[in-house]
């Protein structure tokens, strides 16, 4: 039986140069060690990580038999997580330069597409891996795309609730959208995907577990608070009919970007989330900021020795 993709650690620099840089797509999944809960392991953000990019190959393989995918093994790397017992954070400078160096030892030979994997939704997070989706790109004559942020900004904000009550066959009531919206972090959704692909790594007491919601603001945080039980959401509702009904909308709307990817289209809005908008959240928000005022406080200095 042909292999659905090739594992890049096992191949020799002979196989990997016979590759055709046009028809050759890597897939680099990552995320970071994260406490979820007293329920889900520290591996859930790239636990689901390497389940989606298993999800794009098996799509992209079907759909697209002429090309050659490659897979990356995983970096267990993130930024922005909760800051508690068991989160490995990194800056999120590293994990910008990380994926642009990644990126360069391939462009450097000649290679082209990169699809990234993301697993985690910390928001700084997300912009560094854009980030370096669009440098990469633009550096080393690639075409990097990380999907991730834009589907999960769409499903957590609930845009895609009727495609899976479609999916499920039936309808969540009005207090279960607002829910879904809440949950944010070990919740609903982690839970159930967890269900669904590794169910042997969830507490079995989770059902008793009770909801805990944060406004926005304190989610952005990123904060520890009284009585906190390191999840944000309602890790009881979950199941792993919801998961299976979850991915096959997220999958369908990553498959339509894919699908523009391979026509060439300029992925650099398309492939984005909202949040690249923001500077607030860039890499170097406050390099700039620090910079501008040291050049405005050097201005007025100048100024006031010319009076």
């Amino acid at each position: 039986m042909e292999a659905k993709y090739l594992k890049f650690e096992e191949l020799n620099y002979l196989q990997l140069d016979a590759l055709d840089r046009e028809n050759t797509m890597f897939v680099l999944s990552l995320g970071p060690i994260e406490e979820h809960g007293p329920h889900l392991p520290l591996g859930v953000d790239v636990f689901v990580a390497e389940y989606m990019a298993m999800q794009i190959i098996e799509r992209v393989h079907e759909k697209y038999p002429h090309k050659t995918i490659v897979k990356f093994p995983p970096i267990y790397v993130g930024s922005g997580g909760i800051r508690w017992l068991g989160t490995l954070n990194s800056k999120q400078r590293t994990v910008r330069k990380i994926i642009i160096d990644y990126c360069r030892n391939l462009g450097e030979h000649g290679f082209k597409y990169v699809l990234i994997s993301n697993g985690h939704g910390g928001l700084g997070h997300v912009v560094a891996l854009e980030e370096a989706a669009r440098y990469a790109s633009r550096k080393y004559n690639m075409s990097v795309i990380s999907p991730s942020g834009r589907i999960a900004f769409n499903f957590l904000t609930g845009n895609y609730i009727g495609e899976i009550e479609r999916e499920l066959g039936h309808t969540f009531s009005e207090e279960e959208k607002e829910q879904l919206k809440m949950d944010s972090h070990a919740g609903w959704w982690e839970t159930s995907i967890m269900l669904e692909i590794l169910p042997h790594l969830v507490q079995k007491d989770y059902p008793g577990l009770k909801p805990y919601t944060l406004t926005r603001r304190e989610r952005m945080l990123n904060k520890c608070y009284p009585g906190d039980p390191g999840y944000r959401g309602y890790p009881h509702k979950a199941t792993p009919e919801y998961a299976r009904a979850a991915v096959k909308v997220m999958m369908r709307h990553t498959m339509e970007l894919v699908d523009e990817w391979f026509t060439g289209a300029d992925m650099k809005k398309k492939a984005s989330s909202p949040l690249y908008r923001l500077l607030f959240f860039r890499t170097n928000f406050d390099r700039f900021v620090f910079g501008g005022l040291g050049l405005l406080l050097a201005l007025l200095l100048w100024y006031g020795l010319l009076r």
